[in-house]
Formats: C-alpha cells, structure tokens, sequence
C-alpha cells in the first residue's frame, strides 16, 4: 500500500532557495462565484512528502485576500498539494502549493502570496522568503452564486453569530440539524490511499473495520461522479451520504485521528511501512512507532476533499472530530504541541473553506482544561472562517467524579462564556438526562452573555445508544429496538430544550454498531423520524425566538417550547397528559411525531391528546 517515492536530492543542512523568474506561474480552479470553492495552484519548490527539508514543517504559505471595498480580509492558510491531481494520480512528489478561498462577497478580490520558509516554519512562522511565488499578487473577480438549495452554496456559510443557532449567511436560516454520529471510523475506507486494514478493539476482540460501504452502492447517483476518483473509486461512500441526503438528514459526524483508538486506521499522516503499522495497531502503539507524526499523505487527504465536496453539494454538516478518546493525549495531554499545532493547521488548509462545519476538539476527552482553552484558541486564530468550535466530554456520572473520566460538568463549568473560544458544546448524555443538560447548557452560556450552540450527538449508554430497526436484516432481537424511546428523550427532547439538534450514535453491543456499521438503512425509521421533527421546526415554529418553558406545565415528563403569548409546542410523552392555562384566545394543532401528519385546527380549550401515544400540540394564538 505503500506509495511509490520519487527520489530528489537535497542538502541534508541547508536549503537553497531559488527565485524563480516567472511569478505568473499559477492555476485559478473552481467557479469564481460567491460561496464556491476557488483554487490557486502556485509553483514553488520540487519536493515529496518525505523529502528534506520537510515540506509540511519548513514552508508555510498564507495567502492574503482582500475584497475591493476593504473589507472583508482573509488570511488563508495552504498546503502542499505534491502534483495538484494526487486524488487520481496517487503522486507524492511535485511543485504545487495550493490555497482554497470560499468568497463571502461579490466583486473584485486582491491576494497576494506569502510562502515562507525555516525550521518549523509551518508551525511558529518565519520572516525568511521561500522565493518562487512569495509576494505574488493577483485578483480575482467573483460573481453572484447560481446554485439552489440543498446546496450549502445556496445557504451560504453557516456562522456563530452569538446565538443558540448556527446561522446561514445567504439566507438568514437558523439550523437545525439531524444525522449520523455514527460509524465513527466512517473514513477508514478501502478506497482511500494509505488506508489500512489494521486493528480496532471492540470489547475484548481485536477487529478489522475496513469499509467497503458497499450497501450504500445502490444510492450513489451517475451525477456524482465527478466527486469519484481513480477511475471510479468512492461511489459506495458517497452513496451513503446520499442516502443520508435522501432520508432529510443535513448532517454527520467522522474521526480524523483515531489511531491507537478503538479503530486505530483513520489519521492524517504518512505510514513509515505498512506491515509496522499493522503490528502496532494491535498493540496500540502505532502513532509511537508506525507514523511519521509531522508528515501528512497528500492523496488520502485530497480524496477526503472528494467526499466532502460532493457532501457540500447535499447540504450536508461535517462534524470533524478530530479526536478519538484514546488518541486525544498522543500529541500531548497538557501542552498544544508541535505536532498537534501542525495536525490542525493541515486540516484548516484544507478543509476550512467548507460552508457548514464544526471543529469537534475530541470525542470524549481527558486532556486538561487549559490544554482544551489553548487548542479552541488555535483553530480560531487560524482558521480565517472562524468556524465553529466544541468539545465533547463523558456523560455526567451520577454516582462520582471519576479523575481520569471527568465529567462534562467540569469541563464545561471552566470552558463556557468567554472564559474559552469554544462556540458550543457537543453532548453525551444518559437518556434521562437529555432534556435537562441541554436545557441547563443552553441557559448556563446565555447567562454568560456568550450563548453556546448545543447539541446532543452522543445518547444512551454506550452499549445500545441508537439501536437496529426491528425489520432491518441485520436485526437480531440482541438489543430492543428503541425507535420510540429516541424520538422522545433523544429527538424532541434536544431540540425542545433549545438544542440545535441531534446526531444518532450506533451503540457498540448492537449488531450494526459504532465501528463495524457500513448502512445507515439499520436506522432508517429513527431517520425518517427526525425528519419529521426537522420539517415541523422549519415550517411552524420561529425557532430562534423560542425558549424553553417547562414550568408551564404540571407535568415534569412533557417539554415545553414557547415564545410566550404567541405560540407553544408542547411534547407529551405516550400514556401522559398534560394541562396548559392560558389567557386570550388560541387554535391547537395536533402533530404526529411518528408520521410527521398534522392535524387541523381548532379552538384551545385543554391538551387532550387524539389517543394515548406520543404527540405534539401546536397552539397558536388566533388571529
């Protein structure tokens, strides 16, 4: 699996810098429309991924661009890109320096070129030109966008803008959002480069967890094939994200470093040799001895640039977690390292400029505090998008505090308002617990005067969280088929709290699970379902101007969503009522959360539900 190296000779203590005469040399990619991905290719120093000096530590490219009437400006951050066509080519040497810019604003833009060179320029910076294209201005000249939703160009990009809810900046929409938090190894796919079948740990049993993906082969659709590479390669996970597409889902979640993790085969880097890697897997010592820890694989990247291109064309949230538990403390438990400090400016180059993302710090985490504090600092200053940034932790223990899984309280009780750059928190939480935690969570920040975007991609016990739709064939009877329980203490309970929403984690005792699942189609009644709930929000409720009101109610077991004197959605759990008082006079609708029917109107006169399975009441005030 190992790619082939082209062999460049190179002073092993000095480097000499040429300055090339033709500062022309450059390559404008992409549609030059606003939100569209833009790329500059530059020309600079023939060099490979394991060539000295190191390309991804002693150069650094930046590239300033500024819009005609001055503002805004970004400093972008780029990459090594070996020949420019490495998805196809596989090629790991070449003279491309590539930026990618996704242009908030029509009318003409400036850049000019900053490549820099010096020992571990990429990480601290350096002063010193690299020559080639260093200083190289140009303009481009961006028009208006033309694409239509579910297109994230359409939205634009989806921003922090201080509140609970992200928002487009296109369209002025608050998300809500709902997809899969599962598999997490969801990269660790056969068709990238320099992805290996090693070892992951499930329970007691060591596994290979190589994907193939191969249910999701009949929803890859012929116009995606322009996001295929190496003749063809990458239907099968693009079909799973079409499929997640096609159920109404507009998000999913995927590590990019788990190694030493319960599957330890996704990462960034390059592999000294594939069968140490395999070797060391087993012994979860792969990132000590298997990686070279400052040198990344350039078309395996370029390839995860595919997947998430063609995802940005079906509206779809990344959720970068770019941590596993187990790997979190590899590049140091307390200290932002050199190496962590590298990992993330290679995947703010490469990936910022997609419309609708988070940086997930880790899931789960035991780093310290201060260490979380430094690393959302990081990724702010340097991704020029600013996009949004959260930490995932433990569930809250009930019974201790556990010193070396401490609970998300503590975390957070140190991390929200201003005390972090952190725009929000990504939950996992015990069942019962949902409702609350999120409520808290959503009240604790915008007490600080820096509301948090909370979301809860993590539910139920690890063992079953989500679990196999009873008529899938992959049902067993192991675990009970928890469709009703999910949609009520997972679903409506997050997004009623004032949650943006919900991720469904695939627990790992189910027989589809967290690490060996390949089809989203094992949940698909809990998808359709949350997509009745996202249809109910964008259409009934004026989401962003409601709040949590449960104490309007005597029931503790229903939730209530209200903006007061105007409208409230109330949850009312199976086999539970509910009474409202309200003054003036209102009509209530009665919404099945099962079917994702609404009922006509009529006068409020109490919340007698249609029977006594789930329902939601709609009341509104008459007009």
């Amino acid at each position: 699996m190992i790619k082939t190296i082209f062999k460049f000779f190179f002073l092993s203590s000095t480097i000499l810098i040429i300055h090339q005469p033709h500062l022309d040399a450059q390559n404008i990619q992409g549609e030059l429309k606003k939100w569209h991905k833009v790329t500059i290719d530059f020309e600079g120093p023939m060099t490979d991924e394991k060539a000295m000096p190191n390309p991804f530590t002693y150069y650094r490219l930046d590239v300033l661009f500024t819009h005609e009437s001055g503002s805004p400006v970004l400093l972008v951050p780029g990459f090594y890109a070996a020949d420019g066509n490495s998805q196809n080519t596989s090629a790991i040497y070449g003279n491309k320096w590539r930026v990618h810019l996704s242009p908030p604003k029509i009318g003409k833009w400036q850049y000019e070129a900053r490549f820099k060179a010096g020992e571990d320029a990429a990480v601290v910076g350096s002063t010193i030109s690299a020559g080639y294209f260093d200083g190289q201005k140009g303009e481009l000249v961006i028009k208006e966008n033309d694409k239509n939703l579910p297109d994230n160009r359409a939205n634009g990009r989806l921003e922090y803008v201080g509140k609970r809810y992200l928002k487009y900046a296109e369209t002025g929409e608050y998300m809500v959002k709902a997809g899969a938090d599962s598999p997490e190894n969801m990269l660790h796919f056969q068709d990238f480069d320099g992805t290996l079948d090693g070892y992951g740990k499930l329970g007691k049993d060591y596994l290979k967890l190589l994907k193939t993906w191969v249910p999701h082969a009949q929803d890859y659709e012929e116009s995606a094939s322009q996001y295929t590479w190496k003749d063809g390669k990458g239907k099968n996970i693009l079909g799973a994200i079409n499929y997640l597409h096609k159920m109404g889902m507009n998000a999913f979640s995927f590590l990019t470093f788990s190694v030493d993790g319960d599957d330890g085969c996704v990462y960034p880097h390059l592999v000294k040799e594939d069968s140490l890697f395999i070797r060391a897997s087993q012994e979860s010592k792969a990132w000590e001895k298997a990686l070279i820890q400052d040198r990344f694989d350039v078309s395996k990247l370029a390839q995860w640039e595919q997947v998430f291109d063609y995802a940005e064309t079906k509206g779809m949230f990344l959720h970068f977690k770019t941590f596993e538990n187990e790997a979190v403390s590899k590049m140091g438990k307390s200290v932002l390292s050199r190496e962590r400090k590298l990992y993330y400016r290679e995947l703010i180059a490469r990936f910022s400029h997609h419309l609708a993302l988070n940086w997930n710090l880790s899931e789960e985490t035991n780093v310290d505090v201060d260490l979380v504090k430094q690393t959302a600092s990081y990724i702010r200053h340097l991704d020029p998008y600013k996009n949004h940034v959260v930490q995932h932790t433990f569930p809250f223990d009930h019974k201790k505090d556990n010193a070396e899984r401490p609970n998300f309280r503590y975390y957070y009780d140190n991390l929200v308002g201003f005390q972090s750059e952190l725009t929000g928190a990504s939950l996992q939480l015990h069942k019962e617990d949902i409702h609350e935690q999120v409520k808290h969570w959503v009240k604790a920040s915008e007490l600080t005067g820096k509301p948090w975007v909370i979301c809860n991609d993590e539910q139920g016990k690890a063992s079953d969280g989500v679990t196999v739709d009873f008529d899938h064939p992959s049902y067993i009877g192991k675990l009970k088929d928890n469709t009703d329980e999910i949609r009520g203490v997972a679903l409506w309970a997050t997004l009623l709290a004032g949650g943006m929403g919900v991720e469904y984690y695939y627990g790992y005792q189910c027989e589809s699970n967290d690490l060996n699942n390949e089809d989203h189609r094992s949940r698909a009644r809990k998808y359709e379902q949350a997509k009745y709930a996202l249809d109910f929000f964008r259409k009934y409720l004026p989401y962003n101007e409601m709040l949590s009101m449960d104490e309007l109610t005597q029931n503790p077991k229903d939730y209530v969503f209200a903006k007061k004197d105007e409208i409230y959605c109330i949850y009312i759990p199976a086999n539970e009522q509910s009474t409202l008082s309200l003054k003036g006079k209102y009509d209530v609708q009665w919404y099945d959360p099962r079917s994702g029917k609404m009922g006509s109107k009529s006068s409020f006169k109490n919340l007698n539900k249609p029977d006594q399975k789930d329902w939601v009441a709609l009341i509104t005030i008459k007009k």
